[in-house]
Parts: structure tokens; sequence; C-alpha cells
């Protein structure tokens, strides 16, 4: 409750900058993005560059707060190392009236939240588990690298030049592949541990799988299980990744069951 009414007083007083505003006589305002709980973004053009990016500042409320620029600082120490084409690409720092930005590769493509809730585009069953197998290549390639994103959402993922692009590192953070510990499971979506991953991959294919479901009038609130037509295997691995069931531990073992979707 506290926490809402505060991001909502940000969000009052936090005003987007207006298109044609330039940034330390080289960022061109030309889109305002959107904003997440640690960033605001914007499409601008830079004329060194001689090209479009995304300018991302450091919002009022993280300001304030010495973790809020540690983090900040992560997220760009992140980009920097995983120079992938899964992911944008890190371009450099500044501040702006007191207010740290960097800037990064501007992903020219789709959201799946656009694709579902813009243009509805749907998924079936085998095409929801393709596009999921594919991001799960790209989280795979993350924690082979010691890092969980820990914000997979149909937003953070993206279709661009015909592959997936996965953004948003904001809430990404290093992991000791050592050193994992338990942890309740309702703390699943912000641990940081593979699972948090794996539970948010679970909720990205079932918002690609509800993209064919109509609601009918009238109609009882029903689980997922009952509401979407899915074959068994398909069941079990998307309660194994939601740790209905035992939980995976690995994205191989994903992948395995995944495959068996895809093939039947």
């Amino acid at each position: 409750m506290l926490k809402g009414a505060i991001r909502f007083t940000v969000d009052v007083f936090e005003k987007k900058l207006t298109n044609g505003t330039v940034i330390n006589s080289r960022y061109e305002m030309m889109k305002f993005l959107g904003r997440g709980s640690y960033g605001s973004s914007y499409l601008v053009y830079d004329s060194f560059k001689q090209k479009e990016a995304v300018l991302k500042f450091l919002r009022m409320h993280r300001r304030f707060k010495n973790s809020g620029l540690v983090d900040f600082e992560q997220e760009q120490k992140l980009l920097k190392e995983i120079n992938q084409p899964y992911f944008p690409q890190y371009y450099e720092k500044g501040e702006y009236n007191n207010k740290p930005f960097f800037t990064m590769e501007y992903v020219n493509g789709k959201t799946f939240e656009q694709l579902i809730f813009e243009e509805g585009k749907t998924y079936g069953e085998k095409e929801a588990f393709q596009i999921s197998y594919e991001l799960l290549r790209i989280i795979d390639w993350l924690h082979q690298n010691g890092i969980v994103h820990r914000d997979i959402r149909i937003p953070n993922v993206m279709f661009a030049q015909n592959q997936l692009r996965l953004i948003d590192f904001g809430l990404a953070r290093k992991f000791d592949k050592q050193q994992l510990s338990n942890f309740p499971i309702d703390q699943i979506k912000r641990v940081i541990s593979p699972v948090s991953d794996f539970y948010a991959l679970g909720h990205f294919l079932l918002f690609l799988l509800y993209s064919t479901y109509e609601v009918e009038d009238n109609q009882r609130e029903k689980s997922w299980e009952e509401e979407l037509n899915l074959s068994f295997q398909a069941v079990v691995t998307i309660r194994k990744l939601l740790a209905i069931e035992e939980p995976y531990s690995s994205c191989s073992e994903i992948e395995k069951d995944f495959l068996q979707v895809m093939m039947a």
C-alpha cells in the first residue's frame, strides 16, 4: 500500500521529457518508451553516432538511495559483460541535471506484450513451446555465465529481425553456482537463483498459450489447467516450471521436456 502510494507520487512529479529535447548537446528525444521500477527509457537520436539509441534514466525515488545507484551501475556492468546478439549492446553513461543515465542499442522490434495485446497474435501449444525453447537457450547462456535475469516477462522479450531478444537487466544479478541455498517458495520470483527464471519462463509460456483462449459469458473462474486445452506433457512441464511439482534444477532438464512437447 505504502509502496504504491510512493510510486504514484513519484509518477506525478517525475515528468516525461518532451520530444525534441536535446540532452548534453547530443541526444535528441524522439519517443518516451516507458517506465520500470528502476528506470525511465526514451528513444533518442544520437547525433555523435548518427543513429537511434535507448537512453535510460535512473528514476527519482531510486536516486535517493545508495542501493538504487549501485543497482543502476550493476545493470550497466552486466550489459557490458554480456556482449551477445541476444541482448541490447551497451554504449555509454552520462548525467543530465544531476540525473544519471546510460545509453544502449535500440532493438527495433515488437515485444510479446505488443504482439499479443496490440496485434492480436495467437500461439498454439507447439508454437508457444518453440518460442519458449528459443528463450530457454538465451536463459541458459546467462546461467552458464553466472547471471540470473529475474524479470523475464512478455514486455521484456522481443521479436526483432526474426530472432528473440531479451531486454531490461535492471533486476539481473550475478549468482554463485556453488552457493545456491534453499528458499521459501513464495520468494521464487525474485530469488537470485536460476529457478526464478524458470518460474518466469512458465508464466511467459502461459501468456502465449492464453492468447488463443476465449472467455465465455458468465463462466466460473477456473485454473489454467482447466481453461487451456493442453497435452499431458505440456501440463506436467508447466507445473514443474511453476514449482507446483518438484521444480527443474537446470536448463538441460527443461530442454528435454520441451522437445517432448514439440515433437509429440
